[in-house]
């Protein structure tokens, strides 16, 4: 009976912190890297054009999307510095398989080493071609 009778009485709420805008703090940004781009067999794709520069990003998540013949390997790099550069440094990723319908989700978080003239590769390591669409999504 006590715990009902609280239930119904009206308390004072006390505001101690002032709330926080969500939507000023924190601002996603999703990016394209890649759109139906055509990988051949042992060949690589770098997205996008550019670079992009994520200073202040953090949480980065990439999506691809992969079509070709099942079980076809491919590995994911991420380069940053001046494009064909010798500055420009190569950190590993990821990498995986094409299913066995011949399509692959493929999802993955990871940090970025430098935020500008920041390029993802994908790489081909199998005998047949394959079809890559892909973004990025940050959050500020």
């Amino acid at each position: 009976m006590k715990l009902k009778k609280l239930l119904k009485k009206t308390h004072k709420v006390q505001i101690v912190n002032e709330p926080i805008d969500v939507g000023v703090v924190s601002k996603p940004v999703l990016m394209t890297l890649f759109e139906a781009r055509e990988i051949s067999p042992h060949g690589k794709a770098m997205g996008p054009l550019g670079g992009i520069d994520l200073t202040g990003y953090g949480e980065y998540r990439l999506t691809l999307r992969f079509v070709g013949e099942p079980g076809t390997p491919f590995s994911l790099q991420e380069l940053f510095g001046p494009a064909g550069s010798v500055d420009q440094l190569k950190f590993e990723l990821g990498g995986g398989q094409i299913g066995p319908e011949g399509v692959l989700n493929y999802r993955a978080r990871f940090d970025i080493f430098g935020p500008r003239n920041l390029f993802v590769q994908i790489t081909n390591d199998g005998e047949s071609a394959f079809s890559v669409d892909g973004s990025l999504y940050a959050v500020r």
